[in-house]
């Protein structure tokens, strides 16, 4: 099966509403676009990724979700896209790798930050994004400050290095956008319900004014 646009997204409730249908294709803007979950956590997101790439071979990946904030700037509700993301929660440095690095079975270096597609789009703040297998609370983020000054994180998830991984392993360009829905001091919408339909607007618009650019994008710009 082929598609134009692979959009995937750890729950459902984040994905809810901005496609009608889940592993289906669909037309949206005049492309085939599928939308799968890929589950929460580093390696299960990325293996439902690998699978669901090699199932419906898009030209392009989409990431859809919200996440927490770690630039002081970004409010409840604020839309941010990925010009980059790091896995920081691997530290190989005492082997003379960077921060994010491992050893690859090849016995080369896989990078522990990728650069990602990231055109200009309405609302959305270009940011780096951070993954890790762990929520990250007010308390740590105050205890390492390094992952905004040495890293340039402002804003941390669980999936998206893995996702973007996934899309490099193909050649395939990779877009993340999310929505805050905690901010650096730790403070969460009162009204989750509320919060989440209206971060899916956002989301939607993202996605619809990424289906509007061109088709064809260079693995360069991963």
């Amino acid at each position: 099966m082929l598609v134009d646009v692979l959009v995937v997204a750890a729950m459902q409730h984040e994905l809810e509403g901005i496609l009608t249908k889940l592993n289906e294709p669909v037309m949206v803007e005049g492309k085939q676009v599928v939308g799968t979950l890929v589950g929460v956590g580093k390696v299960v997101s990325a293996l439902a990724t690998q699978q669901a790439i090699l199932t419906y071979q898009p030209k392009q990946v989409v990431l859809l979700g919200f996440g927490g904030a770690v630039d002081p700037n970004l409010e409840i509700g604020s839309a941010v896209i990925a010009t980059k993301v790091v896995q920081y929660d691997l530290d190989l440095r005492r082997f003379g790798l960077g921060w994010g690095d491992t050893f690859s079975p090849e016995g080369t270096t896989t990078k522990g930050s990728l650069d990602l597609y990231a055109p200009p789009i309405e609302v959305f703040s270009p940011m780096v994004f951070g993954s890790a297998d762990r929520f990250l609370l007010r308390s740590e983020r105050e205890q390492h400050p390094e992952l905004a000054t040495e890293l340039g994180i402002g804003l941390a998830d669980m999936e998206g290095y893995s996702v973007a991984l996934a899309c490099r392993m193909h050649q395939l360009p990779c877009t993340l956008l999310r929505i805050v829905s905690d901010d650096a001091q730790g403070r969460r919408p009162k009204r989750f319900a509320v919060f989440a339909q209206q971060a899916r607007q956002k989301l939607a618009q993202g996605l619809y004014s990424l289906l509007e650019e061109p088709s064809e994008k260079s693995p360069t710009n991963l």
